[in-house]
């Protein structure tokens, strides 16, 4: 990312949605990285300190292999507050909010997902219009989103963003010029027990938690990445199953290894 769309600091929101360079602030807030950026922060910090609380430039940089001063994690900072999936008291220590640690949790990923889309203004303000309408094609949609605040400079980008989150977030579903909200099957409560939200629509194997209906016992994080992967004869781009396998490396390292001795795997 370039520089003149560095937020000024990490611990402001409404830093993502300013044109620095062209002195044209956008009006509405959006972030300048999508979903899936975003949601690497609150892998991170949940894979290294659980619920705790942790460091951004001692901790958390190092622990995303990024430099604490570099535009991008500082962008992907900006990006998930903004996305409601990490908090601070201050401009150095960071946690998972309670959306956070719902998105990590299989069982409660979709619904939380599309929460946190929806906790983006612009996105929001998006939804709201054409939930019972089709989404407009490209130039109009960008019009549309420079009316709700965004400056010039920013609105294809903005536009960029929202659609791939809204991918990301399961807000498109139904197609490229739907916005629809994804729908999350309620289970009858167990006996003496409280309503189960055990599946979502369209999981595979029926379910909610997918994964874990084949026996597998491993880290929530490493399912919450698993359940990623699309199923047979869906399209995986090529860049997104290289994100996907760096971002899985990433996180087996961080629960399998020593802190002392990461094992370092090379994928292109």
């Amino acid at each position: 990312m370039s520089k003149n769309t560095e937020p000024k600091k990490e611990n402001d929101d409404e830093a993502s949605s300013e044109d620095v360079k062209g002195r044209q602030r956008s009006t509405i807030a959006f972030p300048y990285s999508d979903f899936e950026s975003a949601f690497e922060v609150p892998q991170a910090i949940y894979a290294n300190v659980g619920h705790g609380s942790c460091s951004a430039a001692a901790q958390l940089a190092p622990w995303m292999r990024q430099s604490a001063k570099s535009s991008g994690f500082r962008t992907q900072l900006a990006a998930a507050r903004l996305f409601g999936l990490i908090e601070s008291d201050n401009s150095e220590t960071y946690r998972l909010t309670e959306l956070g640690i719902r998105v990590l949790d299989p069982s409660q990923a979709r619904l939380a997902k599309a929460e946190s889309f929806l906790r983006v203004p612009l996105f929001k303000a998006l939804y709201e219009k054409y939930k019972t309408s089709t989404v407009p094609p490209t130039a109009a949609l960008e019009r549309e989103i420079a009316q709700l605040g965004v400056s010039e400079k920013q609105k294809a980008r903005a536009r960029q963003i929202f659609e791939s989150s809204a991918e990301q977030t399961g807000f498109r579903e139904q197609g490229p010029q739907r916005l629809v909200m994804p729908a999350v099957v309620v289970l009858p409560p167990p006996a003496g027990g409280a309503p189960n939200t055990g599946g979502n629509i369209g999981d595979r194997n029926g379910g909610g938690n997918g994964v874990n209906k084949i026996g597998l016992d491993l880290d929530p994080l490493l399912l919450a990445l698993l359940q990623k992967i699309p199923v047979q004869g869906e399209q995986w781009p090529a860049e997104k199953r290289i994100r996907w396998f760096k971002t899985f490396a990433m996180n087996v390292s961080q629960v399998y290894d020593e802190d002392d001795a990461p094992i370092e795997i090379s994928i292109s």
